[in-house]
């Protein structure tokens, strides 16, 4: 049987079970993708929220920040870890 954990990994006892196993690991990198996506968006709305001081602290200006809210996509260096 499948199980899910938190990062889609699973056990199949050892068995792979072709195209169902496939479809599984194409649907839990997807749905890993979404979540990262909105830990990501969040982040940014966080960014955006932040005192001129806070983001002086990080060297980031308040134009900076907004494009960066702006953004969608996730940095590669975000998919790299994973």
């Amino acid at each position: 049987m499948t199980t899910y954990s938190g990062n889609c990994s699973r056990s199949l006892a050892g068995e792979s079970v072709g195209v169902l196993d496939t479809l599984l690991e194409k649907f839990c990198i997807w749905m890993n993708n979404q979540l990262l996506k909105i830990r990501i968006q969040h982040e940014r709305r966080q960014l955006l929220s932040m005192s001129e001081t806070m983001l002086k602290d990080l060297g980031i200006s308040r134009a900076t920040a907004e494009q960066e809210a702006q953004r969608t996509d996730i940095p590669a260096s975000r998919l790299a870890g994973r």
